[in-house]
Order: structure tokens, then sequence, then C-alpha cells
């Protein structure tokens, strides 16, 4: 199946999943929590201060947003399911820490990407989860080359010519193999409401 097939396939799967949650369908609630609860919860740690208690609530908070809206029928393009998750996502960690700025619990100034340090123990610990959440989705990947080639380059991260070498990929042919692996990963990320990874 092609890329573009495959991507028609999962919009015509986000609305079928929306119009039944609109429906009052509870089974598929069920099913979009499944789906997308792991996604939600590596964006929110990833957004969020390390080691931060609130984490689990805030992707529940998230959940919860989402599913009310698609019962109100809110949710006006099913395709853009993923990135409004995502932004939805995003927005609920950043409102979370503007309350405590206000509360004075924290400085309100202080912008949520430079809560995190590239150095705790705990972003790195996020970092690893987040590798995990990539690594399933990779599993679920069709093409065996293409799992190979994105966890040895990205995960592992071996050079181009050990990956070229173990991989038998001619080294001129590498990018082409690699941008149609991360074209395929992409849509498992957005199915998944990671979105793409930065």
């Amino acid at each position: 199946m092609s890329v573009s097939a495959y991507t028609s396939d999962v919009i015509n799967d986000y609305s079928a999943l929306v119009a039944r949650i609109e429906a009052g369908d509870s089974q598929a609630e069920i099913e979009f929590i499944q789906r997308f609860q792991p996604g939600i919860l590596a964006l929110v740690r990833r957004k969020a201060r390390p080691g931060d208690p609130i984490v689990d609530d805030l992707v529940q908070d998230v959940l919860q947003h989402l599913i009310q809206k698609m019962r109100d029928s809110a949710l006006n393009n099913p395709k853009a399911l993923p990135a409004y998750i995502r932004s939805t996502a995003v927005n609920m960690v950043i409102a979370e820490y503007r309350r405590r700025g206000r509360r004075g619990e924290y400085s309100a100034s202080v912008d949520v990407e430079t809560l995190q340090s590239t150095d705790d123990p705990s972003r790195n610990a996020q970092r690893d989860q987040l590798k995990h959440c990539v690594r399933v989705l990779l599993a679920e990947l069709p093409v065996d080359r293409d799992r190979e080639v994105l966890r040895r380059f990205y995960l592992d991260e071996q050079d181009r010519d050990t990956v070229c070498t173990e991989l038998n990929i001619d080294t001129n042919h590498f990018r082409r193999v690699l941008h149609r692996a991360r074209q395929r990963l992409k849509v498992l990320l957005q199915r998944s409401g990671i979105g793409e990874l930065r």
C-alpha cells in the first residue's frame, strides 16, 4: 500500500471514529483513549516540568476535553485530529503553568520550553520514554528496512556509512531510503497523536 493510500485510510478512520463519538458511542471513546493516550502522555511529559506529578492529571484533562469536544460536534475537520490533539495538549500544559504563575508558585514569565534542562535526569528519563513510544511505533512499520534504518540512524545514532554497510544500502541512495522511511513513520506518529518529532 502506498503512503498516500495509507494516509487516506487513516483520515477515513479518524472521520469514522469522530462520528461514532459524536453519536454517543462509548466504545468509540474507549478506542480513542487507547489509540491516543500514549502519544498524549509522551507529548505532555515532553512539555511539562521534569518530574512534575501533575502529568497524569493533565493527560486525563486533555482526553476529557477532546472527547467532550467530539461529543459536542465541535471538531469541524476530523482530518485535523492529530494537529488538534497536539495543540490541545501543548496549550493545556502552558495554561497550567500560567495558572501556577498567577498563584505565585512559579514565575509567570518563565516560558514552558525553558523549564526543560537537557542535563536533568528526569528530562533524560522522559526522552527515553518518548524513544520507547517511537520504538513501539517503529514495530508497526510494514517494511523491515524502514524499521532498521530509522532505529539505527536515529535511536542508536549510528552514522550513515555504518547503516549503509550493515543494511547493504548504496550510500548514494541513503537519503532517499531515509526520507521514505521517515514519511511512513510520520503517518504513524500522527495517528498516535504525537505528530512530528522535532
